[in-house]
């Protein structure tokens, strides 16, 4: 996959298709959800509750799994994990099925994977975050942290 970058003029002209011509606040923000003891065949389930005075924009997800064998920063394990996001209050789900995390996160091996357009979640909005362990062979994942990288978005009246 390519990378994509998004600079913030990018994020200003897309926010403002949206707000159309309101006054606004773009602020760099992300959320952390870590999942720990993600074992074989595992399911681990976790919500997250996006900031109720502003808007979230997903411009990207990055991961980190810590498995027992020893890692370097070239040499990153990547996870037999598949990731599903729903957004709780639709009920509409990011992918059609989870899907292994590699497709569309990045573990920090200089590829980039943002998302190929940005999502914007309401203020207020619930995440509903599964993670399922598909490993061939008995790993346990002793934490796995999977991180909303994006901007905080107010809108103003007038």
């Amino acid at each position: 996959m390519e990378e994509q970058q998004y600079n913030a003029t990018d994020i200003e002209a897309f926010v403002a298709r949206f707000y159309q011509g309101r006054s606004m606040s773009i602020v760099p923000y992300g959320y952390n959800l870590t999942f720990l003891a993600l074992a074989q065949n595992g399911v681990a389930t976790q919500t997250l509750n996006i900031t109720a005075n502003a808007d979230f924009m997903l411009l990207a997800l990055r991961h980190r799994a810590n498995i027992s064998a020893a890692q370097q920063t070239a040499t990153k394990t990547a996870p037999f994990v598949r990731c599903l996001i729903t957004d709780s209050g639709s009920n509409e789900q990011f992918t059609n099925a989870a899907v292994d995390l590699e497709n569309y996160s990045s573990n920090g091996q200089g590829v980039s994977r943002d998302l190929r357009y940005p999502r914007i979640i309401s203020g207020r909005s619930t995440l509903t975050v599964q993670m399922t362990n598909f490993a061939p062979t008995a790993e346990t994942y002793a934490v796995l942290d999977l991180f909303l990288e994006g901007v905080l978005i107010r809108a103003y009246q007038g």
